[in-house]
């Protein structure tokens, strides 16, 4: 996170700085779910995904979320967030986490929120935009439609790409930063978000930062059977959610 900061030396208040969450901010504390165990275990993890239904993939990745508790993958992040906050430099976050309820959670935003919060990272005093939004216009996914809470735009999965929602952030908001820098930890996001902001403005300078840090992360080892055991389980919990 320190070499992503460098890109914003130069940064200021015509600047919108955007983070997406989920392994660039955050992951589970479970190993079984952190980003080098996956790559370790990658054939189970692929042959078990596979055995998840399409429209529930979404759901599946979700439960890996909300199986455990959530960690910094640098301590230093909150700090970070703070000084961008303390400079002017409006700051968001644009996650792919779903919407409304799953489970016994009753609103996923809230819950990432608190989440978040319990770790120092709140985008509320750094958000160019205070009043939330509820984006009823755009493609909804299981009756749930994409979301910007205090700081935070909620995708609500694939169904509605990244870029949209950033784009629709703008217009609805009447934005117009010069410079876009967004900061995720999957490269097709990053051209997704690129596609869409120069489609609607090509005079929008952007910058797509591919954060790695997630896979460099210490994570502690886990066997091939627990392993596989945990996301068998996470992919059966999936039949009964809808």
């Amino acid at each position: 996170m320190k070499d992503v900061m460098k890109y914003f030396e130069n940064a200021d208040c015509n600047t919108l700085a955007v983070f997406d969450v989920d392994m660039v901010l955050v992951q589970p504390s479970d190993p079984a779910f952190q980003m080098a165990n996956m790559k370790r275990h990658k054939e189970i993890a692929r042959s078990i995904s596979q055995t998840v239904p399409k429209d529930k993939k979404e759901i599946f990745l979700t439960l890996m979320i909300l199986d455990s508790d959530s960690i910094l993958i640098e301590d230093r992040t909150p700090h970070y967030l703070q000084q961008l906050s303390h400079r002017g430099i409006p700051t968001i976050a644009l996650t792919a986490n779903l919407t409304g309820q799953l489970g016994t959670i009753s609103n996923l935003e809230l819950w990432k929120l608190q989440r978040l919060c319990n770790l120092g990272i709140d985008f509320r005093n750094s958000a160019p935009i205070q009043k939330n939004h509820v984006f009823v216009d755009l493609p909804p996914y299981r009756g749930n439609y994409s979301v910007y809470d205090n700081g935070i735009l909620f995708a609500n999965g694939a169904v509605c790409p990244k870029g949209d929602v950033l784009v629709r952030f703008l217009q609805i908001n009447n934005l117009h930063p010069k410079q876009i820098i967004f900061v995720d930890d999957r490269e097709e996001n990053l051209k997704n978000v690129e596609s869409a902001l120069c489609a609607y403005n090509p005079n929008i300078q952007f910058h797509g930062i591919h954060y790695l840090g997630a896979e460099f992360y210490p994570s502690q080892p886990v066997s091939q059977e627990e392993f596989q055991a945990k996301w068998q389980s996470i992919a059966e919990s999936v039949k009964d959610l809808n």
